[in-house]
């Protein structure tokens, strides 16, 4: 549809070149011949308009090809790449505050604790009394002697 234009203004050229020397005749073919480019250019304007297929020769003509190969596969392994990173990163600090958080649970249930509950044995065992250098010694309890 595009070489019908491009014939057309060929065409008219060659008409203009010839109506010097033919007179008015020439002048009326070439008021014609500009009416039925008109009318093309209208008819090639509303068929482009239209969606079509590009055709082989309008995709050679516009010198747009198909990326290589190789190329392909490097967008694919930097893309796969960049997932990998993003995902660890964003992982991690999802861990992290969940860590955070529960490390704070557990601190404050350790607060809550007294300090004499974590040195209590249970029932039938003697009680040991902890110094402040760390060493334990047996607590005096007269009354789980004389059991």
């Amino acid at each position: 549809m595009a070489d019908d234009f491009f014939d057309d203004e060929q065409e008219l050229m060659e008409a203009a070149a010839h109506g010097d020397a033919s007179g008015a005749d020439s002048a009326a073919e070439a008021v014609d011949a500009q009416a039925a480019v008109a009318g093309r250019k209208r008819r090639a304007s509303a068929g482009a308009a239209t969606a079509r297929e590009p055709r082989q020769e309008d995709v050679a003509a516009s010198g747009r090809q198909a990326p290589p190969f190789w190329m392909v596969l490097a967008i694919a392994a930097i893309a796969l790449l960049l997932g990998v990173v993003i995902g660890y990163l964003m992982g991690s600090s999802a861990t992290l505050a969940a860590l955070e958080s529960q490390m704070g649970s557990q601190a404050q249930a350790a607060e809550t604790d007294s300090d004499t509950s974590a040195y209590e044995l249970p029932e039938g065992h003697p009680q040991v009394e902890v110094d402040e250098d760390g060493t334990a010694h047996v607590a005096d309890d007269t009354a789980a002697a004389g059991e």
